[in-house]
């Protein structure tokens, strides 16, 4: 890892104390935009890029593996927390970062070779899945809690701009100039956010093992022959089309609506949720394990397991999204073809219109939770989010559909967006509060995988179920889904203050208002 150095903390008391630049508005919106930057990179643009190069429909289907980091990042983030700093993590993936998408600016062209750059794709994936981990795991290290709230609506914001500039202008970039030109476009502006980081970040945190040491731990038998069985066993499969599931088996769960149609990221969701299960209800033995053992990364995640009523806290994180997947899947298909919306129409609703109340809302939810405290707003904005679900119900239902106006619909997706961001700024912050004070980074990544497991696993079902129900009730179903997490939120854990924690390095430090 590169040797940065860590400025003195820039959040001490008093506005005046801290310069403009090294305000948090600052940093966390441009380190939140330097996060979604590289993933819709890899998401989004790179399947772009592989459709104009000739890809084959079959092989286009795999660029998915490319999302895989993500998935898995769970498994390596407790070495964030153990090893040099949030903040050295972050400038040095960023670091790395500007060299593949220098590298890209190359290699990444139409008639390069196909392998070569889809390498590259998979590299700057594992860095920006890393990246996040350090992004999300500094937010926690430098604000308190009320900073985390306050400031939950600029990383959402951020965060979304980003993948707006590279779904629009960067594709635009590249459609009249070259692919070559976007890339290197991309590559100034994550250059000029790395240099703002490495003078603006402060540095909440004391540097704890060296990154020599993990090196040698990661190249070390124990971990690294196991990584190759793994990657072997990988190709081995994939070059014999086989995949060690029984025909029978296959067609038994194909059979099964929506399941057929799982991708291999909600697989790695489902087996992630399982193998938490199975160390929760072997809780006991393992800590007994731990007690000879001195094993921080298997520690980091037997924490996270010893919270208060942990059931009930993975219960409302799997929960909490699914009424939400289950509308965002059937929304378009259901204004399309019912009430006969166009795509252009439907781009400056939902895309435009719908995403400034989205914006609005999760700066105003955050701002209200700093004030008031997250007990204080959680059912107002649950209800918020999850009641207006019935609005589509009542556009289905409505006697003549085909004749409500375009007017009408943009209010409802706007009223509906403004809902979701309440949703968001509430969810956004009660995921933090579940982080322990030693394993913030490791325990976000770990929530953040079990967050899409439920997302994914009604979104798989969607279709079938809208086919089944038809849309009226469907809509309706999508409120009824929200129930059991509604219901929920009378026995999770740390709605409050969390317990012995101070929120961040800095305890009750106060942190600056945003300009």
């Amino acid at each position: 890892m590169p040797s940065l150095p860590d400025p003195p903390s820039a959040l001490v008391e008093g506005r005046d104390a801290v310069p403009v630049w090294r305000r948090p508005w600052g940093w966390v919106t441009t380190t939140y935009f330097a996060e979604g930057l590289p993933y819709t990179i890899v998401n989004s643009a790179a399947d772009a890029l592989f459709t104009v190069m000739g890809m084959s429909l079959s092989n286009l289907g795999l660029t998915t593996v490319l999302h895989l980091p993500w998935n898995l990042k769970f498994l390596w983030g407790p070495f964030v927390d153990q090893y040099e700093s949030k903040r050295r993590w972050l400038l040095a993936t960023e670091v790395v970062l500007c060299i593949l998408l220098a590298v890209l600016t190359v290699v990444g062209g139409v008639g390069a070779p196909l392998s070569v750059v889809a390498a590259v794709f998979v590299v700057i994936a594992i860095l920006s899945a890393t990246h996040d981990i350090a992004v999300d795991g500094f937010y926690l290290e430098g604000l308190d809690e009320e900073g985390q709230s306050r400031y939950v609506g600029y990383r959402a914001a951020a965060y979304r701009l980003a993948m707006l500039a590279v779904n629009g202008p960067l594709l635009v970039l590249a459609d009249r100039l070259g692919w070559r030109v976007a890339w290197l476009m991309s590559l100034a502006i994550m250059i000029a956010l790395t240099l703002y980081h490495a003078v603006s970040l402060p540095a909440p945190e004391q540097r704890r093992r060296p990154a020599a040491e993990l090196l040698r731990r990661l190249l070390g038998p124990r971990v690294l022959l196991p990584v190759l069985a793994l990657i072997g066993l990988g190709l081995w499969a994939h070059g014999r089309q086989w995949w060690g599931v029984p025909e029978a088996v296959a067609a038994a769960m194909a059979s099964i609506p929506g399941l057929g149609a799982m991708s291999l990221p909600g697989w790695i969701g489902l087996g992630l949720l399982l193998t938490v299960l199975l160390l929760l209800a072997a809780l006991g033995p393992v800590r007994r394990w731990l007690d000879g053992h001195d094993s921080e990364y298997a520690r980091s995640f037997v924490v996270f397991l010893e919270q208060p009523r942990v059931g009930a806290l993975l219960a409302f994180v799997l929960l909490f999204r699914t009424g939400e997947s289950f509308l965002q899947k059937m929304r378009w298909p259901f204004l399309h073809r019912e009430l006969g919306l166009g795509l252009d129409a439907y781009g400056i609703a939902n895309g435009t219109v719908g995403m400034i109340a989205t914006f609005a809302a999760t700066l105003l939810g955050g701002a209200l939770i700093a004030k008031h405290g997250l007990r204080r707003w959680i059912w107002p904005f649950l209800l918020a989010q999850n009641v207006l679900n019935l609005l589509y119900a009542g556009l289905a239902l409505w006697p003549q559909p085909g004749e409500i106006g375009i007017g009408v619909i943009t209010v409802v997706i706007t009223v509906e967006h403004f809902g979701a961001g309440l949703g968001t700024a509430v969810f956004m912050v009660y995921l933090m509060r579940c982080c322990d004070p030693e394993h913030k980074a490791a325990h976000m990544a770990l929530l953040t995988a079990l967050m899409s497991v439920g997302f994914t696993l009604a979104g798989v079902a969607s279709g079938a179920l809208a086919e089944v129900m038809g849309y009226g009730p469907y809509f309706a179903m999508t409120f009824a889904a929200t129930l059991p997490s509604m219901a929920l939120v009378f026995v999770v854990p740390h709605l409050d203050r969390r317990a012995g924690r101070g929120g961040g390095a800095h305890g009750s430090t106060q942190v600056p208002r945003p300009s």
